[in-house]
């Protein structure tokens, strides 16, 4: 089964600390961008250094073991991911998981709230919604 789940990096972190063995489960489910794993390892860096991680290695493995299960996509072409940053208001990083998910007819997965106006979007609340009903995977 291709995926169907476009994870940005914002969705990633409370993805996996709500499904925890679970997210390997339903991984076949969902793909990241080859960008994601560095803003993970950023947001993982900013939250150790906060003092809100206590053992960044350990964290660090956490999410590489998690990230190992899904579909890597290669980042989309830079002109069309500029293009749609400028006519959207949108940060090219943004640009690129919108752009991604629309090419791939993909739900695009995210806290963002620039990302989450429109309808391609969803949260990770309704994600795990439809995770436990399956009504919206199968």
């Amino acid at each position: 089964m291709a995926p169907r789940f476009l994870l940005d990096a914002s969705a990633v972190y409370p993805l996996v600390a709500t499904l925890k063995e679970e997210f390997v489960d339903h991984a076949r489910l969902f793909a990241v961008l080859d960008l994601t794993a560095y803003e993970v390892g950023n947001a993982l860096l900013k939250e150790y250094r906060k003092g809100s991680i206590r053992d960044l290695d350990a964290a660090l493995r956490l999410f590489e073991s998690a990230l190992s299960y899904v579909t890597v996509l290669n980042f989309p072409g830079i002109s069309e991911v500029l293009k749609l940053a400028y006519s959207e208001n949108l940060t090219f990083y943004d640009a690129a998981y919108l752009y991604s998910a629309r090419a791939r007819r993909m739900r695009l997965v995210t806290e963002d709230r620039d990302l989450l106006r429109f309808p391609e979007s969803i949260n990770v609340r309704s994600l795990l919604e439809a995770l436990g009903s399956n009504s919206e995977i199968t």
